[in-house]
């Protein structure tokens, strides 16, 4: 019986899963892979969806009273999946929510207030679905994952894989580069090329604090709401922009 106990407690410890970040820091402030970093890029038929139309960079849309990246469904929350004007996920999980198998593309796009399914997507004021009309043809929604292959210019081209199934589920790891793109009949999501956050990943990994040390969180400037393109969703309200301090 004794043998069989430890044979099993060894059979448990050889299969259990191997954790995964990112990863919640520790009370030492010591742990690593706590703040981990994808690029995504968001393209609308011919061009790339930004603040700036074709820019493929934003800024979050919420901030908590301290002037930290909120969660667009409870904005006194903070939001441990984020952006800085960069079209960079930043992965900061503060709750077990947001740390591991949790940090998945979904999550970033609840926390926005935005919208991901298999067939279409709500983001910054637009909305897609498979059928709605690019140009003369119908589009449909395609995704593809690449891994940055270290360029700090970001023009290299990448390497990416078209994926099916739902994008929601796609589990973020650090390099990661996702590409979600509504296009018409015949186009390919391999022909569009880099989305325009690859050339910021370099900077936001060089500009977040080294692995294993306190990280500070920049302030977010929250952008006016705006009236959405044909087929967008309508804003309850709007305000003039505020940048928020922290």
């Amino acid at each position: 019986m004794v043998i069989a106990g430890v044979a099993l407690i060894v059979y448990a410890r050889a299969t259990a899963p191997t954790p995964v970040g990112p990863y919640l820091q520790n009370s030492s402030g010591t742990q690593k892979d706590t703040h981990w970093h994808a690029a995504l890029g968001v393209y609308d038929c011919d061009h790339w969806m930004g603040d700036t139309p074709g820019s493929g960079v934003w800024n979050w849309p919420t901030a908590t009273p301290s002037g930290q990246p909120g969660r667009a469904n409870n904005p006194s929350v903070y939001a441990g999946m984020h952006s800085h004007d960069d079209g960079v996920i930043h992965m900061e999980p503060q709750v077990s929510s947001e740390a591991g198998k949790n940090s998945t593309v979904g999550l970033y796009f609840e926390y926005g207030g935005w919208k991901l399914s298999p067939t279409g997507f709500t983001f910054l004021g637009t909305t897609r679905k498979n059928g709605d009309m690019c140009g003369t043809k119908p589009g449909t929604l395609q995704w593809a994952v690449g891994k940055w292959d270290g360029d700090p210019s970001g023009k290299t081209k990448q390497k990416y894989t078209v994926q099916t199934g739902n994008p929601t589920k796609y589990k973020l790891n650090q390099g990661d580069i996702v590409i979600l793109a509504f296009l018409p009949e015949g186009k390919s999501i391999l022909s569009i090329g880099n989305p325009p956050s690859v050339a910021n990943l370099a900077n936001a990994l060089n500009a977040e604090s080294a692995p294993g040390s306190a990280t500070t969180m920049p302030a977010v400037t929250v952008p006016a709401v705006t009236t959405p393109t044909t087929g967008g969703p309508t804003p309850t309200s709007a305000s003039p922009a505020t940048t928020a301090k922290p």
